[in-house]
């Protein structure tokens, strides 16, 4: 059985070499934007603070 061929995770062009696994900077650009933007996760547990948060100004 043959493997398709990979695609272009944004628009499913197929990848050029020079921007892999992308087609272009445009896609290159599309994807870090998503991930900037928090659209993109990694799913776990919430993260703990170390330290507890500083008071509000409203308690004093």
């Amino acid at each position: 059985m043959v493997k398709p061929a990979p695609s272009c995770p944004i628009c499913g062009r197929l990848p050029s070499e020079r921007y892999a696994p992308f087609c272009t900077p445009r896609c290159q650009e599309v994807d870090l934007g998503r991930w900037l933007t928090g659209v993109y996760r990694i799913p776990g547990p919430p993260a703990e603070l170390d330290e507890d948060p500083p008071p509000s100004p409203e308690a004093a």
